[in-house]
C-alpha cells in the first residue's frame, strides 16, 4: 500500500462575518475515482449531515450517490449544462467567476477570488483569503462570506498580552491531572472557577454519558472520569474558553484533534490516541490565545510526546500532526512517513472528525 497524498480530501472553511464556519470546500489535488467513490459513498449514506458542503459535481459521476446525497449538500459546477441537471434534482449550485470571465451562469452561489474588481452579491463568496490583512480588507467591503485558512481569523500573536484567568486555571488543572494529583486537590482547583464546576458537570450529565442517576459533585463527576477523559476534555475546554475565541479557529482545533484521535485508534495504545486528541486541539492555541506556544504551554506538564509534536515536530505524534494539516491543504504530507496509511481511509476519517466537531461545537453554543 502506497499513501498517494494527492488523494487526500482537503477542505477549505467558508466562514461569515462572524468567524463562524457555514460550510466546508472540499477539493482533491489529483481526483481519482477509486478515491473520490468510496468518499462519496460514506458522504450519501449520512442521512443528516451536521455540516454543509461544497463539492465538486464530477465527484458525483454515479446515480445512487446523486439520489442519497441530501440536498443541502452545495455542488460546484463548470457549466450551465451541469448546474441544470443538479439543479432539477433539488441541489444548490456554486460556480468560480473569474476576472476574465462574463458574469456566470445562474448559481446559488458565485466563488469569487479576493482582490479581483468584480461586483459582490450576498452570494459572493471570497476564496483566497490567506492572511490576516487579507480578511480585514474583506471585512471592510460587502462581502458577506470568505474562503480561507481559518487560522486569519484569530488573535495577533505579537504585542503584551497575557493568558487570561480561565486559559490559565485549565493549563494549571491539566498540569496537575498530568501529574495525577490527589482528587480532592483538583477538586479545589475546580472550585475556584463556579463557571468551570458547572462546565464539569454539565459535560458529565450530558446525554452522551447516559448515568442512570444525576451526578451533583466534581468528585463524583472526576472518579467517574478518569484522569486521562478529563485531560481529554481540559484540552477542549482550553480551545474554547475566553470571549474573544474565533469559532471558526476552534471548529477547526477540534476537527483536527478529532481527526488525529481517528487516525491513530487503529495504531496506537488508547492513551496514545487519547493524546493525539489533545495534540490536534492544543496546536492551534497560540493563534486562539494570541500568544506564542511556548509560553503557553511552559506550564502544562504534557507527556513528552505531545510537547515534541507541537514545539518540535518530532516524534511519534508528529505525522498525525502533519497529516491534519494536509487534509487542511496546509502542506503536503511525507508520504515517506505516512506508508502505512491509506489516503482513502484518512478521507472517511476526515469526515466523520468534521461531522462530529460540527455537532460538538454546536453543542457549545
Amino acid at each position: 500500500m502506497a499513501f498517494i497524498a494527492e488523494h487526500l480530501v482537503t477542505r477549505t472553511p467558508v466562514f461569515n462575518r462572524n468567524r463562524d464556519i457555514i460550510f466546508h470546500r472540499l477539493q482533491m489535488a489529483a481526483p481519482a475515482q477509486d478515491a473520490v467513490t468510496p468518499f462519496m459513498l460514506r458522504l450519501a449514506n449520512i442521512e443528516t449531515p451536521q455540516a454543509v458542503y461544497f463539492v465538486p459535481l464530477a465527484w458525483v459521476q454515479d446515480e445512487v450517490i446523486f439520489d442519497k446525497l441530501n440536498t443541502s449538500t452545495v455542488l460546484v459546477a463548470a457549466n450551465a449544462d451541469e448546474a441544470l441537471t443538479a439543479k432539477a434534482f433539488g441541489y444548490r449550485i456554486a460556480t468560480a467567476w473569474e476576472q476574465d470571465q462574463p458574469d456566470p451562469f445562474e448559481a446559488d452561489f458565485r466563488l469569487v477570488p479576493f482582490g479581483r474588481n468584480l461586483p459582490l452579491t450576498p452570494d459572493s463568496i471570497l476564496v483566497g483569503i490567506e492572511t490576516t490583512q487579507h480578511f480585514e480588507g474583506a471585512l471592510a467591503g460587502a462581502g458577506m462570506y470568505f474562503s480561507g485558512d481559518a487560522s486569519v481569523t484569530a488573535a495577533s500573536t505579537t504585542g503584551s498580552k497575557r493568558i487570561n484567568p480561565a486559559h490559565t486555571l485549565i493549563l494549571e488543572l491539566m498540569s496537575a491531572v498530568q501529574q495525577e494529583a490527589d482528587a480532592k486537590a483538583i477538586e479545589v482547583m475546580f472550585k475556584r472557577d463556579i463557571a468551570l464546576s458547572f462546565k464539569l458537570l454539565r459535560y458529565i450529565n450530558s446525554p452522551g454519558f447516559g448515568l442512570a442517576s444525576r451526578i451533583d459533585s466534581i468528585r463524583h463527576a472526576l472518579s467517574i472520569l478518569g484522569y486521562q477523559q478529563l485531560l481529554k476534555w481540559l484540552s477542549l475546554l482550553a480551545a474554547t474558553a475566553g470571549q474573544s475565541t474565533s469559532p471558526a479557529l476552534t471548529q477547526t482545533a477540534i476537527t483536527r484533534a478529532r481527526l488525529m484521535e481517528l487516525l491513530g485508534t487503529k495504531r496506537l495504545e488508547k492513551r496514545d490516541a487519547d493524546n493525539l486528541f489533545m495534540t490536534g486541539m492544543l496546536s492551534l492555541l497560540d493563534r486562539i490565545i494570541g500568544l506564542p506556544l511556548p509560553e503557553i504551554l511552559a506550564n502544562a506538564n504534557l507527556p513528552p510526546a505531545i510537547t515534541e509534536a507541537l514545539l518540535h515536530r518530532t516524534g511519534k505524534y508528529q505525522r498525525f500532526l502533519q497529516l491534519a494539516e494536509a487534509c487542511e491543504g496546509i502542506q503536503t504530507a511525507a508520504a515517506e512517513n505516512l506508508i502505512d496509511i491509506d489516503a482513502k481511509a484518512v478521507n472517511i476519517a476526515h469526515l466523520e472528525a468534521v461531522e462530529w466537531a460540527t455537532q460538538i461545537t454546536r453543542d457549545a453554543t
